[in-house]
């Protein structure tokens, strides 16, 4: 086999790398000259093979993962699939928020460990209820739940309360 490599040579003088893509025709004549197989790219992210393209219902879906509703919560709300959701969720780059489980004096928490800010230690709802002589409410509080100027915690930071700007 000889090697083109006057075909080399024009391909990196036109584009300077031979780090281009097969489907280009001076990459598809050196491969048939060169005898190279060339393999099919694969995704290393599995997403939808085609582009996702926006609908008039996006808007209603974005607003809902913003407020904090799950997956789950928000395709049965807007009446879509979960994978619709997704898809939505991929194609905006939307980050989910997890939602606050629990209410503490004005402090709406999202997991028991944040009592430990108050010195408090639970493990179940009911040592938690014990410990704070019944002053903590077990309800599920989404983002919008929360009012302007609320305070919360998050899961895993027990030393900081943030307020809701």
């Amino acid at each position: 086999m000889t090697i083109p490599y006057d075909l080399i040579h024009e391909i990196e003088a036109k584009y300077g790398t031979l780090d281009i893509p097969d489907s280009n025709p001076l990459m598809i004549e050196l491969h048939h000259e060169t005898g190279a197989k060339v393999r099919k790219q694969r995704n290393p992210r599995k997403v939808c093979p085609y582009k996702y393209r926006p609908h008039f219902y996006d808007d209603r879906i974005v607003k809902l993962i913003k407020d904090g509703y799950s997956i789950g919560e928000t395709a049965s709300i807007a009446g879509h699939a979960r994978q619709t959701v997704n898809l939505i969720i991929d194609h905006y780059h939307l980050r989910l928020r997890l939602p606050f489980i629990y209410q503490y004096q004005d402090v709406y928490l999202s997991s028991l460990s944040n009592l430990a800010y108050w010195n408090i230690k639970a493990r179940s709802t009911e040592a938690a209820k014990r410990r704070t002589h019944g002053e903590i409410t077990v309800k599920k509080f989404h983002w919008c739940d929360i009012p302007i100027s609320g305070k919360y915690m998050i899961n895993g930071n027990d030393t900081e309360i943030f307020v809701k700007g």
